[in-house]
């Protein structure tokens, strides 16, 4: 089963194509046209559809969520976006972990990736 999302985007489709392009990989399929991109998550078969929509409101403020393996590939992912990595130490929950995370504006504020690492303590 494969689960997926509409991104509707009036303007800036270019724009948050190739912020996507960076998160995503971009498939080729039979939908696949100037006005209609298809992304799909590495490890997931998760699918965003962006695609153009002329006589709609544009869509704003979708998070897309992506679990890093490690503060490492946290690190990674946030350079060359100007953001930096917060993080908390949990205090409620029965297991204690450190939270490491950023958010990556996309074109627009159409849309945003909030990267995140935990590790227990």
């Amino acid at each position: 089963m494969n689960h997926g999302i509409y991104l509707v985007c009036k303007d800036n489709l270019t724009e948050v194509s190739e912020f996507l392009s960076q998160f995503f990989e971009r498939i080729e399929n039979e939908y696949t046209h100037a006005s209609w991109v298809t992304f799909k998550s590495s490890d997931s078969a998760f699918l965003v559809n962006l695609m153009s929509g002329s006589d709609q409101k544009q869509t704003k403020n979708i998070t897309f969520e992506i679990y890093c393996d490690s503060l490492k590939s946290l690190q990674k992912l946030t350079e060359g976006h100007g953001s930096e990595i917060q993080n908390f130490t949990s205090t409620k929950s029965k297991q204690r972990y450190q939270y490491y995370y950023t958010e990556i504006q996309g074109p627009n504020q159409i849309c945003k990736i909030e990267a995140s690492y935990s590790e227990n303590l």
